[in-house]
């Protein structure tokens, strides 16, 4: 299973509604994506939208619904926050951006008072490999951070096929997948 956990589309600061950026994943392949668009920018109808979307997409893809949130006990860095059925997934997202050392990434691991599942060892799809190191003990996931169409594809992990969101989280939290590059 083909997995895009971090994508944003015109719901916050993307460029495609969720129908195009959907498409242009479908189209390479991918069979789970994670819509996880800024959440102070949110329209009041966003997860009931994914949900239908979800809906249609059933037989072609697994849609799991999520948001990336301004995370304020770390002044605004981001953490993507992805639900299941029952089982939430959380990943810091982009350490890069924020110029963490490992030691710094693992830091806000523990201190963090929603628990921390992976950390991205990604920046906007480009492999950062200062962070996919041993000093970081939890799962280390790739993703595009897409927010138009030609960073679709770019880094993504992939797990064995799954029917249910909360079968995916649970993969990702055991760092049962592998991380793919383009």
């Amino acid at each position: 299973m083909k997995c895009a956990l971090h994508i944003h589309t015109n719901f916050s600061d993307g460029f495609c509604t969720p129908e195009e950026i959907i498409q242009a994943y479908l189209e390479k392949g991918f069979t789970c994506l994670a819509i996880t668009d800024h959440s102070f920018l949110l329209p009041p109808n966003y997860f009931r939208y994914l949900e239908r979307l979800r809906l249609k997409l059933k037989d072609r893809a697994l849609l799991l619904l999520g948001i990336e949130i301004d995370f304020e006990p770390w002044q605004g860095a981001h953490l993507l926050e992805i639900k299941g059925e029952a089982e939430e997934l959380h990943i810091l997202c982009h350490p890069r951006a924020y110029l963490l050392s490992p030691e710094e990434v693992m830091e806000r691991v523990h201190s963090s008072p929603i628990p921390i599942d992976a950390v991205e060892i990604t920046h906007r799809g480009v492999y950062t490999p200062e962070y996919d190191v041993s000093q970081i003990t939890i799962p280390k996931v790739a993703t595009d951070d897409a927010h138009e169409l030609f960073e679709v594809g770019n880094a993504w992990i992939e797990t064995d096929d799954f029917t249910y969101a909360d079968e995916v989280i649970r993969a990702v939290k055991r760092g049962e997948f592998e991380v793919k590059f383009a």
